[in-house]
């Protein structure tokens, strides 16, 4: 029996640190849908705490309120399709240059680490800037 993908399930929530929980037990429901092995919901959690805590920390400055819309898809099984946006201020983070990972700890400048790290764990990654909204997409499978 072949399995049908699954409508897009999305989730809106105040971007504030206090948020972080319900962002990750709401992608690990799709992860569980689309039965991703746990050491690929382990790497999904730290791409999600790292997309969303730096939209609280970065996307909305000076106080600013804000929100950060997550949404998933399971477009086959062993998939994940994930989106996360916020109408912050407009940052393309495949674009940012990488950290020097030669360097000591002590002589590297903060930050640019997370990015590197989302990089690497989510291959199919895609930035895009639409209607005022930053909106960054990666996808996850079983098998990568």
């Amino acid at each position: 029996m072949e399995s049908v993908p699954t409508a897009t399930r999305s989730l809106r929530l105040a971007a504030n640190a206090g948020c972080l929980h319900d962002a990750l037990e709401f992608v690990r429901a799709g992860a569980l849908e689309a039965n991703l092995p746990e050491a690929r919901i382990g790497e999904l959690d730290l791409l999600i705490e790292e997309i969303f805590m730096n939209v609280c920390w970065h996307g909305y400055p000076g106080g600013r309120q804000g929100v950060v819309e997550l949404a998933y898809s399971v477009p086959a099984p062993g998939e994940l399709s994930v989106e996360i946006a916020d109408q912050g201020v407009e940052f393309n983070p495949l674009t940012a240059e990488p950290p020097d990972v030669t360097l000591n700890l002590e002589d590297r400048p903060i930050g640019g680490l997370g990015i590197f790290l989302v990089k690497r764990l989510a291959p199919s990654i895609a930035y895009r800037r639409d209607h005022d909204w930053n909106r960054l997409t990666f996808a996850l499978s079983a098998g990568s």
